[in-house]
């Protein structure tokens, strides 16, 4: 049996599909990257593909090193310039996974609608590749922008329980007074007291006030937000705080609270932002 092989549709075909997976594992993942990156991880992935088809006898062990691990390897890193070794293998994994879901829509629409049937049709009645190619584009198209759609909703889904995670129930009390709000476990705060460098939380000051509408003492903090805005936070001492967590219940004695007038929460989801105990 004779094969014949049409080099320049199997690098287009693959190269669409790859840059296609990348793409939408970018859109999941929220990599820092540009569209020549993405389409430089695709070609890698497109000439692999093409080495494939025009040598069939490589040893197995070399073709599923070389497609699972080594080109795969390339591809993430010439699409999202990763340099940690942990970030390639997430990439990896997120471009077969992804690559799998891809190919289960095209397999529906395929058996599900008439492409399927019109794409057989045309290969065996003869009319030329070209229109069979075309509507196997097509298929993928459909199939790429159905997954685009959905990886959306994956990407809110996996945003939604890591901030559901970060959650936590405060108790905030000073002197007789006590308060109890919601907080957010805050990674990127590191804002500290200059003088002994203690770490300071940040609350809303309608939360403050109606905990300690007086105080004897109040330090200001100066911080510094993303960007070049600067400022200078009043911040107080309390007696105690208790931070309730999915897998624990710590307490911070003394801490140091820093008051802003501003919506920490948008939505007043949570009222105090706690800085991550080391």
């Amino acid at each position: 049996m004779v094969y014949t092989v049409y080099i320049d549709v199997v690098f287009a075909v693959n190269t669409i599909m790859d840059m296609m997976v990348l793409t939408i594992l970018n859109r999941v993942l929220s990599y820092r990257t540009t569209k020549r990156r993405i389409l430089a991880g695709a070609v890698i992935g497109g000439i692999w593909s093409c080495v494939v088809s025009l040598v069939p006898g490589l040893p197995a062990a070399v073709e599923i090193l070389g497609t699972y691990v080594a080109v795969s390897s390339l591809m993430a890193v010439a699409a999202y310039h990763l340099k940690s070794p942990k970030e390639v293998i997430k990439s990896v994994a997120g471009i077969y996974l992804v690559s799998v879901v891809l190919g289960g829509v095209m397999l529906v629409l395929y058996e599900h609608t008439r492409a399927g049937y019109y794409a057989w049709l045309l290969v065996e009645s003869g009319h030329g590749r070209r229109i069979p190619v075309m509507v196997w584009i097509l298929m993928i198209a459909g199939a790429a922008a159905a997954c685009y759609g959905f990886s959306g909703g994956i990407k809110e889904l996996i945003r939604t329980m890591a901030h559901r995670k970060d959650l936590c129930r405060v108790t905030m009390i000073y002197g007789e007074k006590k308060e109890t709000v919601t907080g957010l476990i805050d990674t990127g705060n590191r804002l500290r007291e200059p003088v002994s460098s203690q770490p300071v939380h940040v609350a809303a000051a309608g939360v403050m006030k109606q905990l300690c509408p007086s105080v004897k003492g109040v330090v200001y903090v100066p911080y510094q937000s993303v960007g070049t805005s600067r400022g200078i936070l009043p911040a107080v001492f309390i007696d105690r705080m208790e931070i309730e967590q999915e897998g624990g219940r710590y307490s911070l004695e003394k801490p140091l609270i820093a008051i802003t007038k501003q919506e920490l929460s948008p939505s007043g989801e949570y009222q105090i932002l706690i800085q991550k105990s080391d």
